[in-house]
């Protein structure tokens, strides 16, 4: 009997040392997996963190763009600004000049007639 009890003994530590070996195995294989997995995420991150980078350089490139453009836009609006007003001022001295041009061609006439009726005065005698 004491055989017995001794065989139980040995078969039951055999099973635990078999069951703690295979609990330790698996503790690993979860603990290699979940390195793994870490990994993994680390390098998505440097990844995503390289998108990041990369995304807001753009951003960047393209704010600095819109600037100039709008700086563009701006002078040209001074510019168009500029010209318009220009083209007002010859506007207006268009129309002095039109102005001018009737008053001395009404004055061109007169002048005209008076020479005519003077002539005619000269031709009569």
């Amino acid at each position: 009997m004491t055989a017995i009890i001794i065989i139980v003994a040995v078969l039951l530590i055999a099973a635990l040392v078999v069951l703690y070996t295979r609990r330790r195995k698996r503790d690993r294989e979860v603990i290699e997996q979940r390195m793994r997995e870490a990994e993994n995420h680390r390098q998505e991150a440097t990844a995503h963190q390289q998108r990041a980078a990369e995304v807001g350089s753009e951003a960047a490139r393209r704010r600095e763009q819109a600037d100039q453009l709008e700086t563009e836009a701006e002078r040209l609006q001074r510019e168009s600004d500029q010209r318009r007003a220009e083209a007002e001022d010859l506007d207006d001295r268009s129309e002095r000049a039109l102005t001018h041009a009737e008053r001395h061609e009404g004055a061109a006439e007169e002048k005209a007639e008076e020479a005519d009726h003077a002539s005619r005065r000269f031709r009569v005698r």
